[in-house]
């Protein structure tokens, strides 16, 4: 009877260590299941965030994409505009050339001339005033003086005419005094070309630009103050040059009388 009971005990204690190491494989398994599990889904958020960021560059992409059309469109509008005004200068040379060098015949174009560049100041942004007034005064009693000649007279009235053809061309920053009402204030002025003319005060903490519409100063929002501060910097070549969001106000340019 002991034999049998020993034997008993000698067979069933394999299956024991059989079954204990069945036990400690399967929760090894279901820990290997449980570390797969959570790295799947680390991975799956990895690949959720890159995602949301590809959607947003490919958002940001289209806008920018957007932004450079309207500004390729804007740039071909100059370049018309450019194009017209330097035919027309061509024009304006060609009859002069092609005219008899007497007071008669040419001085009545060069009157005329600086009619257009008179009313052409006028009508522009009002960066300069003085000088520009100035410049434009000049011309009206060069013109009135019998002691310049007539090649004289053309020639600076031309270089009038390139002074501010120049002005298209340049990014300028100034300071002045912005008036306003009965208030005036020191502020630092930009000049984008002709295309805008803003101020910042001093203390950097109120920005505006030059309304063509309404024809007077009106405040931007406070997220253009960084771009007109760089911009200012630009212009002062205190920093290297890069693109600027700058709120811009596009009018139709008409011509009257041959003037644009």
């Amino acid at each position: 009877m002991d034999r049998i009971t020993l034997k008993a005990a000698m067979l069933s204690a394999p299956l024991l260590m059989s079954s204990a190491a069945l036990a400690g494989t399967l929760e090894q398994n279901q820990q290997t299941l449980e570390q797969a599990h959570k790295q799947s889904a680390q991975v799956q958020r990895s690949i959720d965030q890159l995602d949301q960021q590809t959607r947003e560059n490919y958002d940001l992409y289209s806008a920018t994409l957007r932004q450079a059309e309207l500004v390729e469109a804007y740039n071909r509008q100059l370049s018309r505009m450019i194009e017209d005004q330097s035919r027309e200068l061509m024009d304006i040379e060609a009859q002069l050339v092609s005219l008899a060098q007497t007071e008669q015949a040419t001085l009545p174009l060069l009157v005329r001339m600086q009619s257009m560049l008179e009313q052409f100041v006028a009508r522009d942004l009002p960066f300069l005033p003085q000088e520009r007034a100035q410049r434009v005064e000049r011309l009206a009693r060069l013109l009135d003086r019998a002691d310049i000649s007539l090649a004289e007279k053309y020639r600076q009235i031309l270089e009038a005419y390139q002074i501010e053809a120049e002005y298209g061309r340049t990014l300028e920053a100034w300071s002045g005094s912005l008036e306003q009402g009965d208030q005036s204030r020191e502020v630092t002025f930009l000049r984008l070309g002709r295309v805008a003319l803003y101020y910042q005060t001093l203390d950097g903490e109120e920005s505006g630009r030059w309304n063509r519409q309404k024809g007077g100063w009106e405040r931007l929002d406070a997220d253009f103050d960084w771009p007109i501060r760089k911009g200012i910097s630009m212009a002062r070549q205190q920093s290297v040059p890069e693109l600027l969001e700058l709120p811009v106000g596009l009018t139709a340019i008409e011509q009257n009388g041959g003037a644009s």
